[in-house]
Parts: structure tokens; sequence; C-alpha cells
């Protein structure tokens, strides 16, 4: 991990600003190009494709009505009390500040379709940014342009940068392509304060959510072992890291937690756990750039040092290692069953597979190929650029062993391994030498196994039944029409209720929500008559459901004489009279029998 060495892949930074800029415009054409239809859709017709960007917009709604800034709880979202959701502000004030703005001149609901165009598209061009950096970084200007070149051929990526989607997961990923190329360029001795660049992108990171939680703990061990290997070099770096993380994510948890919280453990979320051991590792960097500044110790000296101290700043984690090992630890054993194990992102790569074979090409095969070629390149570059690779080989690889726990960081782990691809297509460029034919065939050919959208061209697309459009603002004009009420459904669909409605719901797709998702599941498996009591008990006045045949299907499994198995068989109750409307949904009102 020395500096010097032999003369590799980068090449000189010459007219930095123009040619930068021209690669991140042209690609941000491209991506505007591609995404036109969904801008076209959002803005003609406003649908919502998950919940949570109709959770989002409820939360930003609320907070522009008067919601405390610290109030994070979902009002409406199992009353009376609510639920505090474990997001943050940090993303509500971009959205709200774009609804706003364009409040000076359009009406709410085009405001809000505006924000929602423009918001991912500002983050699709800054993605491409720090993609673009990170090549120029590790493989010179050419390098930058494969780098957005493969950003724009990585759709799973680019899929949580699509317009009309305003949740958390694009500005996460955006957030850790930055502090990738932050840290990179930490390990250059000549541009230490880039580490505590790295720290602030961390911090805000983890004010948003901690799914990048994985990537940061890989971050705040590869200054201490770089200093291991190369000493005083990398000094003043472990300072800038240590004191810039831990300085930014206070400041960050003062901006963003409410005071009354500041001492509360919380796994899911960042919290004091989380605080104690971004100032304990922030303070045993520090310690170990003192001790070198005092000591100038020797390898094993160093070694021995961080060692001792590592194991100190690890104690937090090791306190509150059931945070780190499962923040769902919480969650209701049967709602976990019924709800988390069928969500999609939040299944193993293994079950993955499983139940779909020939996702293989898209879910895996890039961000596979992408780490093996990440480890060739540590393998074959030298000094500064080796360096470099191994930090982007461990912090990528945090990332795979995450994705294959739970799928949903594939996304955030493809931007880093595409990094791989375009060191592999500068070498293939290399060896063909001055064929210039030659070369741009090979690097074609080199590339496309790292895109995703390679991938999902070669594999045949399997014929999936198509569902009910429930989701849709048209489907809840009904509901909208009838007295405010609470509303029982099951997860999926309740967000949009949320949207679309005034009422209020017990259940939605978040785990802090035990108590209103445990009671949901137990009415649609309880006995008629018992769910009626359930039901009232609850202040529940209307049923919602959509295609129950298939969305009860697990429900009826485990309870067949349940109120799901009733409405799912079209069995008529004295107390539930069906509502008839021009909807996709199935209506019911809770009423007195006769």
């Amino acid at each position: 991990m020395t500096v010097s060495g032999a003369r590799t892949v980068s090449a000189p930074q010459q007219d930095l600003t123009v040619s930068l800029w021209h690669v991140v415009v042209i690609g941000f054409l491209c991506c505007l190009i591609l995404s036109w239809p969904s801008i076209k859709t959002i803005w003609l017709e406003g649908p919502y494709k998950d919940t949570d960007d109709a959770m989002r917009m409820v939360q930003v709604r609320d907070w522009m009505a008067g919601q405390d800034w610290y109030d994070l709880r979902a009002l409406r979202l199992d009353p009376p009390d609510g639920v505090v959701m474990h997001w943050s502000r940090v993303v509500d004030v971009p959205v709200a500040g774009l609804i706003q703005l364009f409040g000076v001149f359009a009406d709410q609901e085009p405001a809000e379709r505006l924000a929602r165009i423009v918001f991912p598209l500002a983050l699709q061009g800054l993605l491409l940014l720090a993609t673009c950096l990170c090549g120029r970084l590790l493989a010179g200007d050419s390098g930058g342009t494969l780098a957005v070149v493969l950003t724009i051929g990585s759709g799973m990526s680019l899929w949580q940068f699509v317009p009309g989607r305003i949740d958390h997961h694009a500005p996460q990923i955006v957030l850790l392509v930055f502090m990738v190329y932050a840290c990179m360029c930490g390990l250059d001795p000549q541009r230490p304060r880039m580490a505590a660049l790295a720290g602030l992108f961390a911090a805000l990171s983890m004010s948003i959510a901690i799914e990048n939680l994985p990537f940061i703990l890989v971050l705040m061990a590869i200054f201490p072992l770089a200093w291991v290997v190369q000493g005083a070099p990398m000094r003043a770096a472990l300072v800038f890291m240590g004191a810039g993380f831990a300085a930014s994510l206070t400041l960050c948890y003062a901006l963003f937690q409410s005071p009354a919280l500041w001492l509360t453990n919380a796994c899911d979320a960042l919290s004091a756990v989380h605080l104690r051991a971004a100032l304990a590792g922030g303070a045993a960097m520090v310690l170990l750039a003192a001790y070198d500044r005092w000591r100038k110790p020797g390898l094993r000296a160093r070694l021995l040092a961080t060692a001792m101290v590592g194991l100190l700043a690890t104690l937090p984690l090791l306190l509150d290692r059931q945070c780190y090992l499962d923040p769902f630890a919480g969650l209701d054993p049967l709602v976990r069953k019924l709800w988390l194990s069928n969500v999609q992102e939040a299944r193993s790569i293994p079950k993955l597979l499983r139940d779909d074979p020939d996702s293989f090409g898209t879910f895996v095969a890039p961000w596979a190929l992408g780490a093996i070629a990440i480890a060739g390149a540590a393998f074959i570059e030298q000094g500064l650029s080796r360096a470099r690779f191994l930090a982007l080989l461990a912090l990528t690889l945090a990332g795979c062993a995450t994705a294959v726990y739970m799928s949903r960081s594939i996304t955030s782990v493809i931007p880093l391994a595409l990094l791989g691809g375009v060191w592999a297509a500068m070498r293939a460029r290399q060896a063909c030498g001055k064929q210039e034919i030659l070369a741009a065939i090979a690097m074609i050919l080199t590339l496309l196994p790292f895109s995703t959208i390679a991938w999902a061209l070669a594999t045949p697309m399997a014929d999936r039944p198509k569902a009910k459009k429930c989701d849709e603002a048209s489907a809840f004009i009904p509901l909208r029409a009838l007295p405010t009420a609470g509303v029982l459904t099951l997860t999926d669909l309740s967000p949009f209720v949320l949207l679309n409605t005034p009422h209020n719901v017990i259940a939605g797709p978040y785990h802090r929500n035990n108590h209103g998702n445990r009671l949901m599941f137990d009415i649609f498996m309880a006995p008629p008559q018992m769910a009626q009591e359930m039901l009232r008990a609850a202040g529940l006045r209307y049923v919602a459901v959509c295609d129950p045949a298939h969305t009860f299907k697990d429900l009826i499994e485990l309870a067949p004489e349940g109120l799901a198995a009733t409405i799912a068989g079209d069995r008529p109750l004295d107390w539930l009279r069906p509502i008839k409307a021009d909807t996709p949904l199935d209506l019911y009102e809770i009423v007195s029998a006769p």
C-alpha cells in the first residue's frame, strides 16, 4: 500500500473541469432521453409505483402542514399514537423545497409532480458525476467516460433514480459513491483533507438511514490499516478521517435527531448506539495519529498499537452487537413471516435465485464480475493505485456480502463494482496497442458483462401475470368520498390509502409498526365473528383489498376459516356490506348486523 511504484493505468488529470463536465452533461442527456417515458407518465398521470415513495410524500405533506421538525410520527398509521418512522428529514428537505419552489407558479398536485420529476433527475446527474470522478481517479480521463457509460448501463441501480422516486435509496447510493471517491483520494498523502470529506458523506448517509452501515464500518478500518502499512505519510489522513467523521456525525445527530431521543438506543436508525461507535472510532484514529507523531513507530509497533486501540474502539460494537447483527430483531415473528419474508428487496440472494433462476444475470453477475475485476486490479497495480483498488475491493466486498443477505443492497454495490469493469476495459484497450478499431471492439466486449441492461437483454423475460392496478390514485376516488374513518387493508396498500384519502390505517410496510401489522394479520385470520369484534375495538369502519384470491394466499393457508378466506371466497357476511364502486379495489363497510 505504499505510494511509490510503477506507472499504472492512471493518466494525468488534464483539463479536468472541461472534460469532466462534458462527459457528465452528455451522460445526463442520455439519461434524460431514457427517462422521458417516465417523466411523461409522472407529469400526465402522477402514479406512485412504490410504497416508500407514497409514504415519503405523506411525511413531506405532514411536515409542510405544520408537523414539528423532530416529530417523525406517521399520525394516521396505527392511531391514535401513530408510528415513529425510522426516516429523517434529510430527504424531506429537498423534496419539500422543490414543492415550495414549484408552488410559486403551480397548484399543489402539479408542484408535487414536478418535484418528483426533478429530484431523481438531479440525483442521476450527481451519480454520473460521482462515478465519473471515481473512474478518472482510477483509470484517467477515459476511465471517467467508461464509468459514465457503465453507470447508464446499470439499470439495476438507475431503477432507484427513475422519475417519480423520492425514496431515500437514491440519495444513499449517491452519498456512497462520493464517500468512496473521497476515501480513495484521501489515501494520497498529498490530499489528506479528502478523508474528512469521506467522513462527512458517511455521516450524512447515516443521518438518512443505516443501510450504508456495512460500507461505513469498512471505511473506518481503511485508514488505520493504511497507516499501519505506510506510517507517517498517512498520519494527517488518519486525523482528518477520525475527527471529520466523529464531528460530522455529531453535528448531523444534533440537527436531525430530537433532543428527547439523544440518549435513546435504536437499532434501525441513527441513535446513541451508532454515535457511541462513531466517537470511539474517531477517537481511536486521532490517538493513533498522536502516537505516530510522538514515537514514530515502526511497522510492528504500528500493528500492535492499531490492534490495541482498535479493540477498544470496537467495544461499543460488541456491547451493541445485536443491533448490528439484526436491526429487525424486535419484529414480531408472525409479521416477519407474513410480511418481511415476502418483501422482494429483503430476500437473500439464494432465495431470490431459487425463486427466479433467470435473474442471475441482472442480480448477481455484474457485481460479482466487478468484484473479481477489482481484485485483479489490486493484484496487478502498484503504489497508490493498488492502495485505492484495495480500498475499493474492501468496500465492494462489504456490499456484496450485504447483498447476499439482503438483495436490496445490490443497487448500492453495483456503482462500485462497475469500476472493476472500467479497469478491465482499459486493460483490454491497452493490450490492443495502437490498433484503434480492435481496441474499441475489445473495450465494448469487455464492458458488456458488467452491464445489468446487457444481461437483461440477453435473458429471456418470463411471462408474469398482470396485477390489478390498485395503487393508482383513481382507484381510491370512491374510498376518498366516504366519511373519514379507519381502513383495514394489507401493508402494501396502506401508504396509498394515506396518500390518496383522509382515512387512517393500522398496517403499513414498516418494521416499526409492530402493533398495527400484527393486529391487521390477527383480524384477517380470525373467524368472522371474532374479526367483527376486533374491527370495532380498533375503530375501523372500512375494509379495502386488492385481488384477495392472490394477496390473501398465505393468510388463507394459515386460517382457512378466517376473515381473509371468507372475503376471498366471496362468502357474504351480514355485518360486512360490499361497497359498489368503479374501482379495482374490493371495498366493504362494517355495519350493524340486521
